[in-house]
């Protein structure tokens, strides 16, 4: 369901090997505030999701937008990664950890995250949907985006 929300959004959709995993990689450019943003949503599915393996998932998908698009950051350009996890048991911490803005530890904000784990057998999804301080111009299109490929199962019900 969700590769056919990237397509309809007008994402190129792909299949590759990301590390150890099978992945799926949506790629959008979007232009916002007069600069141009590559857009990565990359999505796999985890028996169990622990916060060891989101957050080594997310340096991963970080690490594959930075290979594609990173050479032209700049203060035109930026990246914007959606690491999504699909399982059927998460734990707390791991959810924790979405339930915040993600911190990159890096300097400016050229490259932003944001995780999400889709638990399926609680039909929930975990990730942070507030105000960001730190790229706040970029707020309502990383909303947008989760809104449009992953909307809470409440409102995608209706």
């Amino acid at each position: 369901m969700v590769r056919q929300r990237l397509v309809a959004d007008g994402c190129a959709v792909t299949d590759e090997r990301l590390g150890a995993d099978s992945v799926m990689v949506g790629y959008r450019a979007h232009f916002r505030a007069l600069t141009r943003i590559h857009f990565f949503t990359v999505v796999t599915r985890m028996d169990q999701v622990v916060e060891e393996d989101l957050r080594s998932f997310v340096n991963n998908v970080v690490g594959l937008g930075l290979e594609r698009k990173g050479r032209w950051l700049g203060v035109q350009t930026g990246i914007i990664v959606l690491p999504v996890l699909v399982t059927e048991a998460a734990d707390p911490a791991a959810t924790a950890l979405t339930q915040k803005a993600y911190r990159l530890k890096r300097s400016g904000f050229a490259v932003m995250t944001q995780p999400t784990i889709v638990d399926v057998k609680a039909g929930k999804v975990w990730t942070f949907r507030g105000t960001r301080v730190w790229g706040f111009v970029y707020n309502s299109l990383i909303k947008k985006k989760y809104e449009a490929y992953l909307p809470e199962p409440s409102a995608a019900a209706d």
